[in-house]
């Protein structure tokens, strides 16, 4: 990004409105500000549609952090990516995805649209609204954390990130089987939503309980199998999309991830599954 006069004006302006109380700060200040800057004009532009809400303050702060950032590095990477049209999404819990609006206090009221859907669809849209309000929550937390770096806010702060993180994971599963439905009429099982419940988002270790040497496949029954194995399949195809996109889900367009530690964990792990995988097909196939 270039630093124009405009940006440099939006720069000292930030500071100032980042050193005010948080109750002296009027979001529609911060907002025009933002604007100003030209950082993220996508971004602006969504925030002055929604208005002030919880997240909406939450994105609105971390964007205006970032210009305070980009002043003194301006061509490091994360300031330099396309936006996305989800741009909001890691904070909001908001879906961009599809044209229907989530009421989350329609579902959580269980009002008259709500009664409307299937029940797999009503159960489906509960535990959504259930981690939207987790992530919310977590963010909020965050955000009134002190603006300090010692070991104990920074480690609140990992722990606030971390539950944002796996809400975030969590919510993007949930909506492409609301997608699926929408679109095809594939009404979404107890198995697909328990397997979302209980796994462990793509960036995180898999607990010692999904380890080759722990398990016993011959001794586990034919359903426990399939599950499993959809599960290893939903894994590997979410790390997938990690190295391709940089995201757990499919994008629009490719970000691969750049030669790293991270990208050689990955690839192992994508190693790990695909042989899970041929595991458990194997013992399914000796069944039939």
């Amino acid at each position: 990004m270039k630093i124009t006069k405009e940006f440099i004006e939006a720069w000292e302006d930030a500071k100032k409105y980042m050193n005010l109380q948080p109750n002296k700060r009027k979001f529609s200040d911060g907002v025009q500000i933002l604007k100003k800057s030209g950082y993220k004009p996508n971004v602006a532009k969504l925030l002055t549609r929604k208005g002030e809400q919880d997240w909406t303050r939450e994105k609105l702060f971390s964007c205006l952090s970032d210009v305070i950032r980009l002043f003194y590095n301006p061509t490091a990477p994360k300031f330099n990516q396309p936006e996305d049209v989800d741009v909001l999404n890691d904070e909001a819990g908001e879906v961009t995805t599809s044209t229907q609006d989530v009421d989350i206090q329609e579902i959580e009221q269980e009002g008259p649209s709500f009664r409307k859907w299937p029940e797999p669809i009503q159960r489906l849209m509960s535990v959504y609204a259930k981690y939207y309000r987790e992530r919310a929550k977590a963010a909020r937390e965050r955000q009134e954390l002190p603006e300090i770096n010692d070991a104990q806010v920074a480690a609140q702060r990992k722990e606030l990130s971390r539950k944002m993180d796996i809400c975030t994971d969590k919510l993007e599963r949930f909506w492409e089987l609301r997608v699926r439905y929408d679109e095809r009429g594939i009404k979404p099982t107890d198995a697909e939503i328990n397997d979302i419940l209980y796994s462990s988002p793509a960036n995180e270790k898999p607990s010692p309980s999904t380890n080759d040497e722990e398990e016993d496949i011959s001794k586990m029954d034919t359903e426990t199998l399939r599950v499993k194995r959809k599960s290893c399949v939903t894994e590997r195809k979410r790390k997938m999309n990690l190295l391709k996109y940089q995201k757990p889900t499919k994008q629009k367009t490719e970000n691969p991830m750049p030669e790293c530690p991270k990208r050689t964990i990955l690839e192992k792990k994508i190693a790990k599954l695909t042989e899970r995988i041929s595991k458990y097909e194997m013992e399914l196939a000796n069944r039939q």
